[in-house]
């Protein structure tokens, strides 16, 4: 009996601290959950964060009319296919790559390839985050783009001048 003691003991530990892990993941959730009425830009499952962590985030607090918001919704919808393509252009390329290194035999024709595919595909997808990001500058108002301008600044001053 005493020697399952320790053993129970153990699993014990082992559930809690299972248990304690979805509620931190959903205490983290909680913070990320506009306040009403606050538009987020678009969503965070990579359709329309095209790496730039959220999309749309710092558009929030700009007091965006409901015709700005469907502006700028057209604006991503429209990029989504080509975006998602040239993710999965860079995924792929990026695959093939850790393949090629894991490889027992190591082919330097394949491996340029590969990494010739993902620059091209990450170079897209960072001119067309360019692009769209000018698209949506478009629609802002004067005094939406001085705000953005101001949190622009404050957000690379806390960053200590790194961009």
């Amino acid at each position: 009996m005493k020697l399952l003691t320790p053993v129970l003991g153990a699993c014990l530990l082992a559930s809690s601290l299972a248990l304690g892990v979805p509620a931190t993941a959903s205490a983290d959730d909680l913070q990320r959950v506009s306040a009403p009425g606050e538009w987020r830009g678009g969503g965070h499952h990579r359709g329309m964060r095209g790496g730039d962590g959220g999309g749309m985030r710092m558009l929030r607090g700009l007091d965006l009319t409901d015709a700005q918001r469907d502006q700028i919704f057209q604006i991503h919808y429209a990029q989504m296919p080509e975006m998602r393509a040239q993710r999965m252009a860079a995924r792929t390329a990026r695959k093939e790559l850790r393949d090629l290194a894991l490889a027992p035999e190591y082919d330097a024709a394949k491996a340029k390839a590969a990494a010739d595919t993902y620059a091209k595909a990450s170079a897209q997808l960072a001119l067309m985050r360019v692009d769209s990001m000018r698209k949506v500058l478009a629609v802002l108002t004067p005094e939406q783009r001085k705000q953005l301008e101001e949190r622009r600044a404050q957000w690379q001053a806390r960053r200590g001048g790194r961009s």
